[in-house]
Formats: C-alpha cells, structure tokens, sequence
C-alpha cells in the first residue's frame, strides 16, 4: 500500500525510460596501468590513501546500461548529497558514507589547504617544470603513456604519475581530454599532504552535484554523462542486493587487448534486471550497507549545507523499525515514453574527421543563400509553381507534425504533473468529505435546537420581524457573523418600540451579541470552513467587555499598532490571518505577560517576535542570496535597532538568558503556524496545525531565507560572545505535526499562540497538553487582557 509521506519516484514503476548507457570519462583500465608500472614497495606507499580503489579492478566491471538503470529509478528526494534507488521495490541509499564504504577513500572533511601548498611562492621554480618539464598542458591520456614506459622513470616520478593520474585521470575526470590542474601538481609536491587529503568526499562531491543537476529530459535519453566516478553507484548495489553477486558471467578483459590480462568479472544484465522485477520470491536488499568495525576515514561524513527531508527521515525510520518495503510503497513519477527527449546527433564521416549534424539543422552557407534569394523564393516562375507549392506543403506538413509530437508530450508530462499535485493536495474522497459534510449540518442543528431557535433549517435565514422563543426574548434569533461592528437595529420592534436613540441601541445590540457568544458558543471562520459549534459559560469579564467596545473605540498598544472595535471582536473568535496586526498585538501584549524579567531564575529563556519580524526578513533575502561575502551583508538598520532595543529594555541578550524564540508565521495568507528558533541545537521548529495541508518539503522553502539568514543576523546582532561565535550553516528544518490539529482554519491563529506559550512554560510536555478545545476560552482571556493592557482592570458586577 502506497504511503503518502515516502518520498515519490523521479519516473513511474515500471514506466522507466529504457536508456542505453551512462557516458563516463574514466576507463577501468587505468588502474591495470598503475598495477603494471609500480613496483610492490611503491603501491606500498599509495595502498593507505587508494588501497581499497586498486582492488576495484577486480570488482564487476562498470556497466554503462546498468548505471543508467540505477538512474532511472531514483525517488524524489531534497537531499542536496544523497540519492536513493529503488530495486526489487526496496530503497538502496547512495551517499558519501556508502562511497567510502566502497572504495576505501578518505572521506573526510576537506580541510582549508594553505596558499603555498596549492599556488608556487615568488622566487620558486613551479613543480610543474619539474614533473613535466616544457609542456603547457598535461592529460590523463599522457600520463598513461608516461606510465606505460615506467622503467625509463625514477620511483619518485612513477608514484607522483600514478597518484595524480588516479585522481585526475579517474576519481575525479570531468572530460576525455581533460587537463591536469596545476594546483594539484604543486600539492604533489609535498607527497604525503596529496595522500593524506580526502579524495574521496572531493570525487563524491563532483558525482553528485552531476548527478543532481541532470534533468528528466536529460535521464530519459538513451545515453546520458556523468563527471566523477559513477561505478561507485554499480558497486554500492552489488554490495545491497547480495544477490547480484550470482549474476556474474564469464572473466574478460573488454578494454583493452594486452597480452597481460587482468581478470575483469562482467555482469549478466539479463539476470539483475530479472531480479528488479521478481515478485514470486523476495529478493534480499540492504537499504544501507553495513560498514566494517575497522574501517577509516568515515568519521564525519557530514555535510554543513544538508537540509532535512521528511521523506527520508520516514524511510530510516522504518528501516530501524524492520519494515519490509515493497514496490507498492513507492508511487508517483512521470511516464518516460511521455518525456521530451531531443534526438541525438547523427554522426557524418567527412574524410579522415567525424562532422555532427542535427536533422533539420541547416548549414550557415545555406542560411545566407536563403536570406539573399529570399525575394526569388516568394516569386516562382509559371513553370515551377506548382511544384514550388508541393514542397512548401510537404515541409509545412512535417513541421506541424513534428510540433504535434512535441505538444502532446508536454501535455501528457503536464497533465501526470497536476495528476500528482492533486492526489497529494486532497485529503479526503468525495465520500468522506460529504459524510464530513452531513455531520457537520447535523450539529448546527442540535445546537440551534437546544438554543430554541424555532427554523429548523439551519442554513435559513429568518424573516425579518420574527418572533422570539417564549422565555428567551431577550436572545436575538438571527445568526450574526462573528466580529460584526454594524449591527442595525432599526428594524427590531421590541414591546412595540419602532425607533430608540443611538446610546440605547448599542447597548441592546452588545448585551445581544454576548448573551448569544455565551450561550451559543457559535464561530464563523469568515471563510469557507464551519467550525463546529462548542457551548460553554463565557467570563463575566469578557461580557463585561462586549458592552465596552463601542464602535468608536480604538486601543493604542505603542509601535503603530491601533486596533479598532472589530478588530477587537475578533479576537475572541478567529486571529485573521490576512490582519497581521492584530496578532501582533496579541503576541505583544502576551510577551510582557510571560517575560516579565522580574527573577531572572524563574523566567522562561524564551523571548516571541512579532510577524513583522519574518516580514522584515523575507524582504531582504533577495539582495542576500545575491551577496557572495554574506558575513558582510547589512541588514536593515530599523531591525537591528528594534532587537537590540529588545536587550536594553529587559537586559536579557540571546543565548546569554534566551535560548527560544518564538513567532507567528502566515502561510498562503488563510492559515497561521508558530516558527520557534532554537538557539542552541541551531534549529528551527515548525509546529503546524494544519499538518496535512502541505508536506514538510514543500513547507520548508517557505522558511529557508530564515533558517539561511538567523545565524547571519546573530553573528551581526553580536550582543555578547557567544551571538559573535555563533555558527553560519543554516538553521536545521524541524517540524512538529503531533501537535494539536486544527478543524477548522480560523482556530490556526490561536493555536499557533497556545504552542508558543506553552512551549514556553513547560517544553513539548506542555505543548502536548493543548487541544482545540481550549481555544475559546484562552481567546476570550487574550481579548480581556488586551483590553486591561490599554484600559486597565474590567471590574465585575
């Protein structure tokens, strides 16, 4: 059964494009050279840095088809340097943990190499001179020349040859006639520097990012190229899947026709693709291969620009948990018949040279000669026009056939995309949605029956002089949209009375709305979702309140933030997510409630931002993406200003007596979710109450200017020594979803408030305590206190 959190798969189960190989620029062969042309004391002295990648000669030999296979089934992971496959509907990680694992290279961190090592000092003779004495230029192809006639070298230039042809020549090989870089010739020069510097997170780095930068388009060719050494992949499945190792065929030596053979063991291709789709016997796959105890140079396979994915996460997971995987698991992806893909270049032989031409491409000779006998061309004689015609018809009739092919493959890749998009977005069936649907209606109307409202129709608006219950005349009995301000009176006749003076009005119309609030406990989400409607008693403050606000009020709460009488009303039913300013106030008015910095031991080390904060933010992240020396990138001077004014007021610096930071965040301008910095553990946390609107990867582009720009920020803020040390990786990605959910999304906003605060308080115990069924209650207390914050104390009768 398919799960819809596992990561999707780049191209449809059993809909792979059939492509014919992985184009690469190294060559097994080259390591027979380097076996032939060192003596045994001299691979001696290279066996620590490439013990391991020497022996590979004796490993399967690398399948072009085999590595486009591999390719082709990869899922769709935000992982920046790792991928995973899936064979035999089990997933196989490639990372740089799993290439260490198979070649034995150093994959340590790449340390900050001086200037002298890697550029010649004034004054000295560059090592290029001594190694390769008058040549401009050096290629993997002449060092394997040089290498061939080892005898006529020293022992010195035999192993520095080997080491740089091993490196430049086939780790590390972006082309066929690439060059030898001169930094490296001069790093050579100090030989045990270039054999104790970590290659292999230098090759895999190169692998990667080639891998990742290739597009469907490019995959779904039959040949596609690969810099770097792409056999790792090939060799990390043979280690997953044991099975493969069976597959083995006859001992052959492809590349090249020495009379001294090394043995090189070919893979049968029937075989392993049979073993991807047998479904009668389980085939066994080691999702992450296991490493031996005395392994080295894995000690820290981390990379400081990793993001997090959810997907993957799930995946290790339930690999810890034993699940079994099947193919079923793993849905999605495209249709690689359905994949534009451009026709290859056809290959023309031209004496002694090959000339690539594309069908349909004209030469430039021909181009000038059209442009010049462009007029002759519109204007055939009598004689020829008709065939002048057919040959416009024909060519007219193939481009639009060409163009045909092309729309309808567009379409079809479009039209799988939205397909996709759209199961993901929908929760539920139609059937489960009008069954939701159904009991929702079916609770409106007990609340309007135990109410005594006399229209059974719940969605009926009643006339307009009805009557009143007897014994309830003092209820409005019309539905009211929560956070009204007008209400007209004019046209309610009560005891006879057609017209009253404004002061009466009002009054009858608050103790009206607040004996309907307290009673009916009726929300509008002013949208279109139905929040299902919960009776409890309101406080007699908060009544109190509802005849306080008269529409002429307006609360100042300093910093520009004015909120007006329905801004005030809406606050006990639903925080707008379109009105930043209203929550604003009520994080500002919530902040000096819990941080009052009167014992610094027993307050939270804990602070909350306001929404304009992250506005602030999002604003310049722009010109920061843009600044390549982003430690000196300015920020706007009002925020610098607003935080350290922060400090000064209270005396509580970041990190010094705060540790969290809280704030709102509005997502898609309908719902809210609460963004929590933590300090320490160099994080952000998203709790969302509306966990299943949107996936954490599609949520987490939202926040990367935070989780890119905070540690910037904190390193320029610099309030004390430990904000100027604070480290520049970006903030990892976290995000909560076992927090309460919302049913509704005008309850996102207080929600989001109640996980600040109680996060606060009493940490994620705390937090799982808060429920939807508290949000009336607590925002009836907020609109109460805002109120005293401005006003001072409502006194109860």
């Amino acid at each position: 059964m398919a799960d819809p959190q596992l990561p999707t798969r780049l191209f449809a189960d059993r809909e792979e494009p059939a492509g014919d190989r992985v184009n690469m620029y190294f060559k097994l062969n080259t390591i027979k050279v380097v076996l032939k042309a060192l003596q045994p004391k001299e691979l001696d002295i290279i066996r620590p840095c490439f013990g391991k990648l020497l022996d590979v000669y004796s490993k399967p030999v690398f399948s072009g088809k085999l590595a486009h296979f591999l390719l082709t089934r990869q899922l769709d992971v935000v992982k920046r340097h790792e991928i995973w496959v899936v064979f035999a509907g089990k997933p196989v990680r490639f990372s740089l943990r799993e290439f260490g694992l198979v070649t034995g290279l150093n994959c340590g961190p790449l340390p900050a190499l001086d200037r002298n090592l890697v550029k010649c000092p004034p004054g000295v003779t560059p090592y290029w001179f001594t190694l390769f004495g008058g040549e401009e230029s050096f290629t993997g192809e002449m060092l394997l020349a040089k290498l061939r006639r080892a005898k006529s070298l020293t022992s010195e230039l035999r192993i520095k040859y080997a080491c740089l042809l091993l490196v430049d020549g086939f780790l590390c090989r972006r082309s066929f006639h690439m060059k030898i870089p001169k930094e490296h010739v001069e790093m050579i020069r100090d030989l045990d520097v270039f054999l104790k510097y970590p290659w292999g997170r230098y090759s895999f780095d190169m692998t990667m990012q080639c891998i990742k930068s290739r597009s469907l388009n490019q995959l779904a060719q039959a040949t596609v190229a690969i810099q770097g050494f792409i056999h790792a992949l090939v060799l990390v499945l043979v280690e997953a899947v044991p099975a493969v190792r069976s597959a083995v065929g006859e001992i052959t030596d492809p590349e090249s026709g020495d009379e001294d053979v090394f043995p090189v063991i070919s893979l049968k291709l029937d075989k392993v693709w049979d073993l991807d789709k047998e479904t009668k016997v389980e085939v066994d796959v080691l999702s992450i291969i296991p490493a031996p105890e005395d392994v080295v140079g894995l000690e820290d396979c981390s990379w400081a620009d990793e993001v997090r994915d959810p997907g993957v996460e799930l995946i290790l997971q339930k690999i810890e948990e034993g699940a079994k995987f099947n193919r079923g698991m793993f849905v999605g992806g495209y249709r690689g018949a359905y994949v534009h893909v451009e026709p290859p270049p056809s290959e023309v032989k031209k004496g002694k040279r090959k000339v690539r031409s594309q069908s349909g491409r004209v030469s430039s000779k021909s181009k000038k000669l059209k442009v010049r006998s462009g007029r002759s061309r519109h204007t055939p004689s009598d004689q020829n026009s008709a065939a002048f015609l057919a040959s416009v018809k024909s060519e007219i009739e193939a481009g639009m056939k060409e163009a045909r092919g092309d729309l309808f493959a567009h379409v079809a890749v479009e039209l799988k995309s939205m397909e996709l998009r759209l199961e993901k977005s929908f929760k539920y069936s139609i059937c489960s949605a009008v069954a939701d649907a159904l009991q929702a209606k079916n609770a409106v109307q007990k609340i309007i029956e135990e109410v005594g409202v006399e229209f059974p129709d719940p969605y009926q608006q009643p006339p307009p002089n009805g009557s009143a219950n007897p014994g309830r005349s003092s209820v409005t009995q019309q539905k009211k949209p929560a956070g009204a301000t007008n209400l007209d009176a004019s046209s309610e006749e009560v005891d006879g009375s057609t017209s009253r003076d404004e002061d009466s009005s009002s009054s009858q119309t608050n103790e009206e709305l607040s004996t309907t609030v307290a009673e009916a406990g009726e929300v509008s989400s002013g949208g279109n979702d139905v929040v299902e409607a919960v009776e409890f008693a309101s406080s007699a403050k908060f009544k109190k309140l509802v005849d306080l606000l008269t529409p002429t009020i307006e609360l100042d709460f300093g910093d520009g933030l004015v909120l007006n009488e329905s801004e005030m009303r809406a606050v006990a039913t639903s925080i707008p997510p379109d009105n930043p300013k209203v929550m604003d106030v009520c994080v500002s008015v919530l902040r000096e409630s819990l941080f009052k910095s009167v014992d610094p031991t027993t307050d939270p080390r804990a602070d909350m931002l306001p929404c304009k904060f992250n506005g602030s933010l999002a604003l310049m992240y722009s010109k920061f993406k843009k600044c390549r020396r982003k430690d000196t990138f300015e920020f706007d001077a009002d925020l610098l200003s607003s935080v350290t004014a922060r400090f000064t007021s209270h005396g509580r610096k970041w990190l010094e007596s705060i540790d969290f930071l809280y704030s709102p965040f509005n997502i898609d301008k309908n719902r809210w979710i609460a963004v929590m910095v933590d300090l320490p553990s160099h994080s952000l946390s998203v709790f969302d109450s509306t966990a299943d609107v949107r996936r954490g990867s599609r949520l987490k582009p939202e926040l990367d200017f935070i989780c890119d720009m905070f540690p910037y920020l904190v390193r320029k803020l610099g309030a004390n020594d430990l904000m100027t040390s604070y480290p520049l990786h970006p903030l990892a990605f976290v995000r909560h979803t076992t927090v309460a959910q919302a049913t509704s999304r005008a309850n996102t906003g207080m929600l989001s408030i109640l996980f600040m605060e109680a996060h606060a308080l009493g940490g994620f115990e705390e937090l799982d305590r808060v429920n939807e069924s508290g949000v009336r209650e607590r925002a009836e207390q907020l609109a109460v206190e805002l109120y005293e914050h401005c006003c001072g104390d409502i006194e109860e009768e």
